[in-house]
């Protein structure tokens, strides 16, 4: 069977695109508690839904990349 390697440049981007969309869940958060008027504490309490949420992102633009990718692909498969 054959082994897959994924480089470290390919990790170290994947793991900064995660921290940009929690860092976008986070601020979606704290517009949320600012905008409803909730105490503070929402935003410790509230970190698994966070998380969830940006896992949930994370997956939505890992699928639109593949599909672009996907598109650029066959585009240059016709040439």
């Amino acid at each position: 069977m054959k082994d897959i390697v994924i480089s470290k440049k390919r990790c170290k981007t994947e793991a900064i695109t995660f921290l940009v969309c929690f860092l976008i869940a986070c601020l979606l958060n704290l517009g949320a508690i600012i905008h409803y008027k909730s105490p503070a504490n929402e935003l410790i309490t509230s970190l698994g839904y966070v998380v969830l949420f940006a896992f949930a992102l994370y997956v939505l633009w890992t699928l639109i990349r593949l599909i672009i990718y996907a598109i650029f692909k066959k585009i240059i498969r016709r040439r």
